[in-house]
């Protein structure tokens, strides 16, 4: 059984392997996208996430007030700070579009990820103050309105999940999906308490505020790494290595390095060339295989260092 199980594990590294030399191999498929077409649908998505938000707070608003429901009011309150969430969402997508060279000259993505991890914060204190305020007749009106709430979420984290390339689209697909896993958990025990075990009711809103605590403190957790700066995955590393490698001229690469400020990535590469090769073919050949890394997915910046020699690691600055 031991055998077995390294066998497995070496089986998987080796087909692990054979795909990332596969993707080495063949043309590499750099980032073209039309930018308007992409921002659009990513502005239907926040914009139509803030409207249908509004109405499912309206809706299980109604549904907790008729019901009198502990496991309503969660699923409530959750809708409450989706609205919150998205409003953040929305001012800092707007944040990020306003192009200011002179007091931001690189640029203001970093905001985005920013404002995840403020909305990533607020809804985890929401499950802590659901768990502390945890010590009902479910009616049609409520079971109805829950129900709706339940669709529109649907169709928006189908639409959300076309996205996923953006992570604001990402985070409101992950919210989407938790509201379905919370709704569907709150009518559920909602409607065991009202009908046969009232103990059910109050153990399925702790239950949820736990839901909700796991999942944002998780998200808090991933995008406070992106913005202090987690370096890039080495699969990824190791796709930046090759191209430098084989870019025309380069003998040898000294440095590579790939980490998130935020969402994008930053690429550091120190090639070195032949002594004698000419200032101006050195400027080109550096200038060109910066073009070509940023031209990667999910690449914001890429910085080359030119040299004739490998440098020290007493002289390096890292």
């Amino acid at each position: 059984m031991k055998k077995e199980g390294i066998s497995n594990k070496i089986r998987k590294f080796y087909i692990k392997q054979n795909k990332l030399i596969d993707s080495m191999l063949s043309p590499h498929q750099f980032e073209v996208l039309d930018q308007d077409s992409q921002q659009l649908r990513l502005k239907i998505a926040i914009y139509g996430t803030v409207g249908a938000n509004v109405v499912l707070f309206c809706l299980q608003l109604i549904a907790a007030t008729t019901s009198g429901s502990l496991s309503i009011f969660s699923t409530m309150s959750d809708s409450f700070m989706d609205l919150l969430s998205s409003a953040v969402l929305l001012w800092t997508s707007r944040q990020a579009a306003k192009v200011n060279l002179l007091e931001y000259p690189n640029g203001k993505a970093r905001v985005e990820t920013a404002g995840i991890i403020v909305f990533s914060s607020l809804m985890s204190c929401l499950a802590l103050f659901l768990i502390a305020r945890t010590p009902s007749d479910l009616g049609p009106l409520a079971i109805g309105c829950i129900a709706t709430a339940l669709a529109i979420k649907l169709v928006l984290y189908c639409y959300c999940i076309s996205l996923s390339r953006y992570s604001s689209a990402r985070v409101l697909a992950q919210d989407h999906f938790n509201d379905l896993l919370i709704n569907t958990l709150g009518l559920t025990t909602g409607i065991v308490g009202s009908k046969l075990a009232a103990w059910v009711d109050p153990v399925g809103s702790i239950v949820i505020a736990l839901i909700i605590l796991r999942s944002w403190l998780s998200t808090l957790l991933e995008h406070t790494r992106l913005i202090v700066g987690k370096s890039a995955d080495p699969e990824f590393l190791q796709i930046v290595t090759y191209i430098a490698l084989t870019h025309p001229s380069v003998e040898l690469l000294d440095t590579c390095r790939a980490y998130y400020t935020g969402n994008s990535l930053f690429v550091e590469v120190d090639i070195i060339l032949s002594p004698d090769t000419p200032l101006r073919k050195s400027h080109d050949i550096g200038e060109s295989l910066q073009e070509k890394l940023e031209r990667l997915k999910d690449v914001e910046r890429a910085f080359v260092h030119v040299d004739y020699s490998k440098k020290s690691i007493e002289t390096a600055k890292y």
